[in-house]
């Protein structure tokens, strides 16, 4: 099952006139692919030429609903309606004249896997933006992830669905419920799911409440079909007697977490907003996969949407898959029930193996503010430390982390006794480069994460290493995080893709962090790990050493900060930053003035192949050719190699930039040859 791309959306800036939107989008890879910094797009949008789009939208999709019959007809009814309003909203949400959003556009369009909308907001309809060539919701497998301010329970992974609870036409005057209630319990009765079916007086609030918090016999679906509506400001499901069952009525569900699959068909609500915070209600209690309805939707068109997605989920398709095919299969009904519905949560997740190994998902960290509340003195110390050092940019990543537990005394005396302390001190300088560039918390291996009130943002590698501390912390009985469970779980979480890189470069594995007592035996040598190849396009790396592995993926750092590909110029910059000890021999025989030059150098990660210029691709064939003519004994290239094919290059920019440095490139190549 891919791992689905991120389009991170963030809302910033808001005035009466426009709105600033901030995106990212960040496609599903593996630590040993993916650069850890990210080019973000923003783009200024009218927010009332969104809510008008979003209202015409909402418009056509209600008057569709209220079609009777299901016969097909032509696309030129609703679904012309919805591309005509889609196809506005994205020129008004992606205009290809604001800075280099072309470029987004482009990679949106090219990717062809599932897609998870990562957001703050909930006005725009992403399912039904139209690219001018079809819908995302139809040629996505599309999720959408809000991001919101409140703790999160892990919840529960399901081997198979074996319990379903039903939910519906609780007030009595939904006879449409009532019937959709019927179809879909016999539906899945006859698939062998047990079902609880709960209608009208039987559906009070109390007793939906206790059937969902039952630890003996947990549901793993959860159907509810019926009014959503709002009180005293809290929306919630209607119950029976019109009271609302929200999400604090909810919280009794935290301790065995809300059931995996909920389908919430919010009939006669009041807009998307209330279905919206009712999805991330059961989201925030445990949900993995929450479907949702931003319009009334025909009674028909809504079974037949349930039977579609519910049909393929159990028969192990992913959510986003399920819910893909259904808006498919219903296309062609007069009633535009496929666009109404939506699904939170990310679509590349399904009926997992987990339950049946008792593996359950670690719960998510509390919200930043609340953290004082979990953390060890010790801890809170640390992150104020982190918080911080990263507050000019808005945002915590795991190399500020990584920073942060440097500067515990004894982490950082168990690295200098292993690495010396000039390596300790190029670290340091490494760590502040990458640091000072990021403009937030983009150089984790997943995408930004968790808002906090201060305005900054905990990445998810950041979040997921509270959440492993907290499971550790409690699996000893312990109810605060301490520094030492921190770093335990910054490590097993793998520590993020920037600082496992940074740390690899100083020749540190990972679990230095921890005392010797915590380390395993097992832990894999990252660079070996991910320099293999696999036929995936990404530059043959298994024959460099590992110092050249380093120099490599720091002028893809360099390359990526400037849009570019890595050039020859930049190649030599990033053995210079790398206080590269064969450059600085070969410099240093040229006496102060080689001293220089390389001392300006030193101040001045797997890139793909397309990261590369085509001279550059060059030099590495050039400088395994020259490994193989020396019969050099390691079978890995090294610096020096390089550094040889590199300068020998007579059109190269690299013997520019050494002359420019006052240097003779012939004589830097002749003492190269001699250090080998």
């Amino acid at each position: 099952m891919s791992e689905p791309a991120t389009l991170n959306v963030r809302v910033t800036g808001q005035d009466t006139m426009t709105v600033r939107y901030e995106y990212e989008l960040r496609v599903g890879s593996t630590a040993g692919d993916s650069p850890p910094l990210e080019m973000e797009y923003t783009v200024e949008v009218d927010p009332g030429l969104v809510r008008d789009y979003r209202n015409r939208i909402d418009d056509a999709l209600t008057e569709a609903a209220a079609v009777d019959g299901a016969a097909p007809t032509s696309t030129s009814g609703p679904a012309k309606e919805l591309a005509k309003w889609g196809k506005l909203l994205y020129g008004h949400m992606f205009p290809r004249l604001q800075g280099n959003v072309a470029e987004l556009v482009t990679r949106l369009h090219a990717s062809t896997g599932p897609v998870l909308v990562r957001t703050n907001e909930q006005e725009v309809p992403w399912e039904l933006l139209h690219d001018g060539t079809d819908f995302l919701g139809l040629k996505h497998d599309l999720g959408r992830k809000l991001v919101g301010k409140r703790p999160v329970v892990g919840g529960r992974s399901i081997s198979r669905v074996r319990r379903a609870l039903i939910v519906g036409d609780t007030v009595g005057d939904l006879p449409s419920a009532r019937e959709e209630v019927a179809k879909v319990a016999a539906w899945l009765r006859d698939r062998g799911i047990e079902c609880k079916v709960l209608l009208g007086r039987d559906a009070t609030r109390l007793d939906v409440i206790t059937e969902l918090a039952s630890e003996e016999t947990p549901y793993d679906l959860f159907h509810f079909c019926g009014h959503v509506a709002t009180g005293a400001g809290t929306s919630g499901l209607m119950m029976h007697n019109r009271q609302l069952l929200h999400g604090v009525a909810l919280q009794n569900l935290s301790s065995r977490g809300a059931p995996p699959v909920t389908f919430i068909n919010g009939c006669a609500s009041a807009g998307e907003g209330q279905v919206a915070n009712m999805c991330m209600s059961f989201m925030t209690l445990g949900a993995k996969t929450v479907v949702g309805t931003r319009t009334d939707v025909a009674d028909e068109g809504a079974w037949l949407f349930a039977a579609e997605f519910y049909g393929r989920l159990l028969a192990g398709e992913p959510a986003g898959g399920a819910v893909r095919a259904a808006r498919a299969a219903l296309r062609e009904r007069p009633d535009a029930a496929w666009a109404s519905f939506i699904l939170y949560g990310d679509p590349s997740a399904g009926i997992s193996k987990d339950a049946a190994t008792g593996i359950h998902e670690p719960p998510e960290p509390p919200e930043d503010d609340d953290l004082t509340m979990v953390l060890a003195p010790d801890a809170q110390k640390l992150m104020r430390r982190v918080r911080a050092a990263a507050a000019d940019r808005g945002g915590v990543a795991s190399v500020d982390l990584l920073q942060g537990l440097l500067g515990e005394a004894d982490i950082r005396q168990r690295i200098e006794d292993s690495i010396g302390a000039s390596a300790m001190a190029a670290l340091d300088q490494m760590i502040h480069f990458v640091v000072d560039r990021s403009a937030g918390p983009d150089d984790d291996d997943s995408d930004a994460g968790l808002d906090t009130d201060d305005g900054s943002v905990l990445s998810d590698t950041v979040i997921r290493v509270f959440a492993d501390a907290a499971t550790r912390a409690a699996e000893d009985g312990r109810s605060a995080i301490t520094t030492a469970d921190i770093t335990v779980a910054f490590v097993a979480v793998g520590g993020g893709v920037s600082s496992r890189l940074l740390l690899e470069m100083c020749g540190v594995p990972l679990d230095r962090l921890l005392p010797d007592s915590e380390r395993e035996d097992n832990v894999p040598d990252p660079v070996h790990d991910t320099a293999e190849l696999n036929g995936d396009g990404l530059l043959p790396m298994g024959d460099l050493s590992r110092n050249a592995v380093g120099v490599m993926r720091f002028a893809n750092v360099l390359a990526q900060k400037h849009g570019e590909v890595i050039g020859t110029y930049t190649l030599l910059l990033a053995f210079g930053a790398m206080g590269s000890e064969v450059l600085r021999r070969g410099m240093h025989e040229q006496g102060s003035a080689g001293e220089r030059a390389f001392r300006k150098l030193s101040e001045m990660l797997t890139p793909h192949r397309r990261d590369l210029s085509p001279r550059v691709h060059d030099v590495l064939d050039q400088a395994r050719r020259h490994n193989a003519a020396a019969r050099v004994p390691s079978a890995r290239v090294g610096e020096a190699a390089i550094l040889l094919a590199l300068l020998e290059d007579e059109r190269s920019s690299a013997r520019e930039l050494i002359q420019n440095l006052g240097l003779d490139p012939d004589q830097l190549i002749r003492s190269l040859k001699t250090s080998r």
